[in-house]
């Protein structure tokens, strides 16, 4: 990776990074679903970064439908009863999930990919995710899952509601 391709994926690294903690800090639902979508930007300028258009542009969309789904006035979190060993299971497994992502990112080596689609070639983005890092590829897909869940669960309530 050049030098050019190096900074444009650290910076939107550290954007995505600052955002993602913005979201859990920020008071408001507006501003936390702004945080949101600049975290969204930030994944998806990684992605660019990758030469992955496609990918970064379903990025940037999913990220920026849940942002409008959070800033809606009609939008209420639910707070789930769960015990405290629960919760200490799901930071452990999260811990466990960063430690398999940097040790991925770690031994990961970026690949050549020849382009025969252009940028946006589903063909070559393909190639290019599977060649570089299949946890990489995993953990992208089941964002993209939880964020079609979402807007799945939230058009049906919405459905409900309106007969």
């Amino acid at each position: 990776m050049d030098s050019l391709h190096s900074v444009g994926f650290y910076a939107s690294a550290a954007v995505a990074v600052v955002a993602a903690l913005l979201v859990a800090v920020l008071p408001g639902r507006g501003t936390r679903a702004l945080a949101l979508f600049v975290a969204g930007v930030g994944i998806g300028g990684i992605d660019l970064a990758l030469s992955a258009g496609f990918a970064a542009g379903v990025v940037v969309l999913t990220f920026a439908g849940c942002a409008a789904l959070i800033a809606r006035h009609d939008y209420r979190s639910f707070d789930f009863t769960t015990t405290f060993g629960w919760r200490q299971l799901g930071a452990v497994a999260a811990g466990a999930l960063l430690l398999g992502l940097a040790y991925a990112a770690y031994r990961g080596s970026f690949s050549h990919v020849t382009f025969n689609g252009g940028a946006l070639g589903t063909a070559a983005v393909g190639r290019l995710l599977f060649a570089h890092d299949a946890v990489a590829t995993d953990a992208v897909a089941v964002l993209c899952l939880i964020a079609l869940a979402a807007l799945t669960v939230t058009w049906r309530l919405r459905e409900r509601g309106e007969r």
